[in-house]
C-alpha cells in the first residue's frame, strides 16, 4: 500500500468493493429521490440522530484556516426533526417558493470511502453539481464538497451526518 494511502486510512484496512458498490447507489438513489421529490421516502434513509450541516462559508486568506463550526451561521444545521418539518411545509400547498415546484438534477461523484473507528460506520466523500430550474427562467448551478457519515443500521445503510 502507497504511503499516501495509509495516511488516508491508517490501520483500518480498506473497504471492499461491494461496500463501495453499495455506498455509492446508496448515493444515486438518494440524489434520485431528492430530484423526484420524494421526500418522505428520502426521509427513511436518515438516521433518528441525523446532523444536515451546510455552513455558511466564508472566503479566508491561506494564512487563517479556521473552518466554521456549528456554532457559526449556516443554511443547514438541521436535526431528523428540523428537516422533517421542512418536508412537512412544502406538503401543505401553501409554499409559495415551491409553488410551481423547483425541477432539480443531482450529479454525484468523486466517492471516497473510508472505514472508521466505529463498526458499521463509514465516512464518505463526495462532490455534488445541482442545476434547479424555477419558475420560467431563473436557473441556478450550485457545486459542493460533502462529508458523509453512513451507518449500517439493521443491514441497510443510512446517512447519519451530512457536511456539506
Amino acid at each position: 500500500m502507497s504511503a499516501s494511502a495509509q495516511t488516508i486510512t491508517p490501520n483500518l484496512g480498506k473497504p471492499s468493493l461491494e461496500l463501495i458498490n453499495d455506498i455509492q447507489q446508496f448515493l444515486y438513489r438518494e440524489a434520485r429521490l431528492q430530484d423526484a421529490q420524494e421526500y418522505r421516502t428520502w426521509l427513511t434513509m436518515l438516521t433518528e440522530d441525523i446532523h444536515y450541516w451546510l455552513p455558511a462559508r466564508e472566503q479566508r486568506y491561506r494564512d487563517n484556516p479556521m473552518e466554521p463550526d456549528i456554532t457559526h451561521a449556516a443554511y443547514y444545521n438541521d436535526s431528523y426533526a428540523d428537516l422533517e418539518t421542512r418536508i412537512r411545509r412544502t406538503e401543505t400547498g401553501t409554499c409559495w417558493s415551491e409553488d410551481p415546484a423547483t425541477r432539480s438534477a443531482h450529479v454525484v461523484t468523486n466517492i471516497e470511502v473510508e472505514l472508521t473507528d466505529v463498526p458499521d460506520e463509514y465516512r464518505v466523500y463526495s462532490l455534488i453539481a445541482v442545476y434547479r430550474n424555477m419558475n420560467e427562467d431563473e436557473e441556478h448551478t450550485l457545486y459542493g464538497h460533502r462529508e458523509d457519515i453512513l451507518r449500517n443500521v439493521e443491514g441497510e445503510l443510512k446517512l447519519a451526518k451530512r457536511k456539506i
